[in-house]
């Protein structure tokens, strides 16, 4: 290994012979491997206090102060449409919870259970929206994992939920069918609170979609919740439409079991219907936990064409991927030397200038720069 020391207080620049690596430019922090048969590249002009400075403001703001709010307009658009799902949500676990004590109906159990699930996980995403974005000394570039985590888990218990209550009705259903044995259903509040549900969902479903698009659908808390309000609103309008059947079925005509059985087989309409809502989120939280592309071709090809705009002196663009963490995007844009000597001062203005600009699109955005 070899170190040169670089004219006019310039810094140190290190050059390793041999191997097959990468230059990698984060913030004001370049490490550098040269390809065998290259001509290796001479970084000039280094300024201490540029490459210092270099870092995410938000970084820079955590380590002085263990733990500063990034300034986040996104992240105050999507604590305020979480806060709004947990009024409504709690309305309709108290509507819900009445009206299964008075019927018994086991598909209300499962409507307001689901429910009941969102005003508690719409409470934790509420934390974490305040808690992610804050760096500290060990986590100087945030948590945002945690939301991904979040996504998994409220997946994993909606699954739960569903299994339990198929499980639950299809007990009644053999007791029945086999024994003989059971009760009639009792719809009579039913009708009027699953209108009541149906338009809350519907109108909760649609305000989540539109608070995510207008963050160009960046939040994975949002997403995650405006799936589970619309599994929750087809299980309401599922057991309101069973409820209505059985006001006008004949408790001796051929038909009759229904009134016995009849959320059995809504439940397990129900479940067949929404079992991919929180199997799709869990696919989709996985992916960004363990660090895969993220593949919305929109969000892509708007971030090649301004990383286009922004290419240091003496390379050329060679390909950009994207990666997304709950809200947080990283984007490393891969370049190829042109010239004999790269400018860090230079490498460090563009990389502030690209995330400024991708700022107002991805608003919390990471670049690198990454020479292979």
């Amino acid at each position: 290994m070899t170190n040169k020391h670089m004219p006019d207080g310039g810094g140190t620049c290190t050059t390793r012979t041999g191997g097959t690596s990468s230059i990698r430019a984060i913030g004001g922090r370049i490490a550098r491997r040269i390809r065998p048969n290259r001509v290796p590249l001479t970084l000039n002009r280094i300024n201490h206090k540029n490459l210092e400075t270099g870092k995410p403001a938000r970084t820079a703001a955590g380590e002085a102060k263990g733990a500063v709010p990034a300034p986040s307009n996104h992240k105050a658009v999507e604590r305020r449409a979480l806060t709004v799902g947990i009024v409504v949500n709690v309305a309709q676990v108290a509507a819900g919870m009445i009206v299964f004590f008075m019927t018994g109906l086991k598909a209300m159990f499962l409507d307001s259970s689901f429910t009941a699930i969102s005003v508690l996980s719409g409470l934790v995403a509420v934390y974490l929206s305040h808690r992610t974005v804050r760096t500290t000394e060990r986590f100087p570039n945030g948590m945002f994992a945690l939301e991904p985590i979040y996504a998994i888990a409220k997946a994993i218990l909606t699954l739960s939920l569903l299994l339990y209550s198929l499980l639950d009705v299809a007990r009644v259903a053999y007791d029945w069918f086999a024994l003989g044995e059971g009760e009639p259903i009792a719809t009579g509040p039913v009708v009027v609170y699953e209108i009541f549900a149906v338009a809350s969902c519907l109108g909760l479903y649609l305000y989540y979609r539109a608070r995510n698009r207008s963050i160009r659908d960046s939040s994975t808390m949002l997403g995650a919740e405006a799936k589970s309000t619309l599994v929750d609103g087809v299980m309401s309008f599922g057991v309101g439409a069973v409820a209505v059947v059985l006001l006008v079925l004949p408790a001796g005509g051929p038909l009759g079991f229904l009134h016995y059985t009849g959320d059995f087989f809504i439940t397990v309409g129900l479940v067949a219907a929404t079992i991919k809502e929180p199997l799709g989120v869990i696919r989709e939280a996985f992916v960004e936990l363990v660090g895969g592309v993220h593949d919305d071709d929109e969000t892509n090809s708007h971030v090649e064409t301004v990383a286009q705009r922004h290419l240091p002196a003496n390379t050329e663009y060679e390909k950009t991927l994207i990666f997304k963490t709950g809200m947080n995007y990283t984007v490393d844009v891969y370049l190829a030397g042109t010239g004999d000597t790269i400018d860090v001062a230079d490498l460090v203005e563009c990389k502030r200038a690209l995330e400024h600009e991708l700022k107002r699109r991805l608003h919390i955005v990471d670049v690198d720069f990454v020479f292979d």
